[in-house]
């Protein structure tokens, strides 16, 4: 099994990437009450869609050469047997400038398997850190900013004096995050192609053929 990176220059037209919850439950036949419970185990789900073209002429930056491109990488996928690393296209940086120290990149402090909560050095003093919304990653999977210790109206987590940034995330950590270690974008996951028939490519002559990939992010 292997992990394949996927081309930066390989866009999709349509993206869709978000967070399943993993819940449980029973609903009661008679009053129809439900009870649900939270398990431990959400993962992320995407689906890339492509218009490449009929001749597949190879133009980079250009759908209408990712044909054949498509095809080779979608063989090398095997249906899922190797792993894709896979990012949300609609969001592949922070929503807003870095506000860096020169020279600096922000770095985690050490968290916990399990932790929701991160601590993040080496912003300007009183800059914008993040936004909600953002992603981070460090333990190999993306994580949805979704608050944090100072945050604006408008949605912006700030830096304190000493420009660290404290964090809340979805999903909690699966793998513990050494101390030091760097930011990096875009946060990209590991996924696998829910369906050994991804490839197909019926096309009509002169028209663009459409692929639809459906991806599940892979928790081993």
């Amino acid at each position: 099994m292997a992990d394949l990176p996927w081309p930066p220059d390989l866009v999709p037209y349509k993206v869709m990437f978000y967070l399943q919850p993993h819940v449980g439950g029973s609903e009661s036949p008679i009053t129809r009450t439900r009870k649900v419970y939270g398990l431990s185990a959400p993962r992320w789900m995407a689906r890339y869609v492509f218009r490449a073209g009929y001749g597949g002429a190879p133009r980079l930056h250009d759908q209408a050469g990712f044909g054949p491109r498509l095809d080779a990488l979608i063989a090398d996928l095997e249906g899922g047997l190797n792993n894709a690393l896979l990012w949300d296209f609609r969001r592949p940086r922070p929503l807003h400038p870095q506000a860096w120290r020169s020279r600096d990149v922000p770095r985690f402090r050490a968290a916990a398997i399990g932790a929701s909560e991160l601590v993040i050095d080496g912003f300007s003093p009183h800059s914008i850190a993040f936004s909600i919304g953002d992603y981070v990653g460090g333990d190999g999977r993306p994580h949805l900013v979704r608050g944090g210790g100072i945050v604006t109206g408008a949605g912006s987590i700030m830096a304190d004096a000493a420009g660290t940034a404290t964090i809340t995330v979805r999903p909690p950590l699966s793998a513990p995050i050494a101390a030091a270690t760097p930011l990096a974008w875009p946060v990209t996951g590991r996924f696998k192609l829910t369906s050994e028939d991804a490839g197909q490519n019926e096309t009509e002559v002169g028209q663009p053929t459409e692929y639809t990939l459906d991806f599940a992010e892979d928790l081993l």
